[in-house]
């Protein structure tokens, strides 16, 4: 009788717990609806569409014309699930909008706690906090409404097109590198004269992945500048490639080619690597050949000298 009992409590234990993930469901879909729904309303002004069709005929158009998001690539974005009030705050939702809404715009490290100190404390070691402790913050770089995931980009070298971007803004552009100093701009390929053929390199290889120390899980980001940015070019192009931590991490699933003997798969499936992406199998038939070579040599130069003192002996 005991046993029938527990069957049925838990047999209705059961059914509620369906229920409630059924239920669960439709929530998580409406939350997701109610931000499309809003973030449509956000975009209806700050968006190109919004600036020549101005749903208002009140709007400074040339302070919106600053503050334009382009809605396919804020889908596609890391945040592009989210409800733009869920960083701007609630007094955004309103037009026209309080003169301070801006202060209560969250900051990363508010969603992003544990990451976000850590990024912190080494970001204040790099000579951009140091010089411009007021100027820098994480979307002086990263721009929350584009940022994309590198497996959402597919590709090293789209992720390298990417993250090298938030660098070249700044390093390629006398109008960006003028709102944080007086310095005259040092040109790029000058400074990477000593590598060859830096732009090759650029496609395929992030600043951060020579210009930061290694790090086990995500992108350190204590800066470091030419003087202590990785110089050795083994780093990479070597059976241990650095790559493999690094950049091409993001790709360590594509280790099909692995077991096709190729060093470092995930890095040969984006790109190939001198001295990084070797095949061991060539390697050792290479080796292979070289011993028989040697052999051979040997066995010819020392039976060529037994037969001539072979021949020296007879002959007496």
């Amino acid at each position: 009788m005991k046993i029938a009992r527990m069957g049925t409590v838990f047999a209705v234990l059961a059914c509620l717990g369906l229920a409630g993930a059924a239920a669960a469901a439709p929530a998580a879909s409406a939350d997701d609806e109610d931000a499309t729904k809003a973030n449509a309303e956000c975009l209806g002004c700050h968006s190109e569409q919004g600036l020549q069709n101005p749903p208002r005929a009140d709007m400074n158009l040339r302070g919106l014309a600053n503050l334009l998001v382009s809605g396919e690539r804020f889908s596609k974005s890391v945040h592009g699930e989210e409800a733009c009030k869920d960083c701007h705050g609630a007094s955004y939702s309103k037009y026209p909008h309080e003169g301070n809404s801006r202060f209560q715009i969250k900051m990363c490290p508010e969603c992003h706690k544990t990451a976000g100190r850590e990024k912190q404390a080494q970001f204040q070691t790099t000579l951009h906090f140091k010089n411009h402790p007021y100027n820098f913050t994480c979307t002086s770089c990263h721009d929350p409404h584009t940022l994309q995931k590198p497996k959402q980009l597919g590709s090293a070298k789209r992720v390298a097109a990417q993250d090298n971007g938030m660098c070249r803004d700044c390093h390629d552009s006398d109008y960006r590198w003028g709102k944080f100093t007086t310095k005259e701009r040092p040109n790029l390929l000058e400074i990477h004269k000593w590598q060859p053929n830096p732009e090759l390199h650029w496609q395929s290889v992030r600043c951060v992945d020579c210009h930061t120390p290694p790090q086990e899980n995500g992108t350190n980001h204590a800066l470091v500048g030419k003087d202590k940015a990785e110089r050795d070019c083994v780093t990479c192009h070597s059976s241990s490639s650095s790559l493999r931590t690094r950049l091409y991490r993001f790709f360590a699933e594509q280790q099909q080619v692995a077991n096709k003997g190729f060093l470092n798969g995930a890095v040969l499936t984006q790109a190939y690597v001198v001295g990084a992406t070797r095949n061991e199998w060539v390697d050792w038939g290479t080796w292979a050949i070289t011993a028989f070579l040697l052999f051979g040599l040997a066995v010819h130069g020392g039976l060529r000298i037994l037969f001539h003192q072979l021949r020296q002996r007879r002959d007496r």
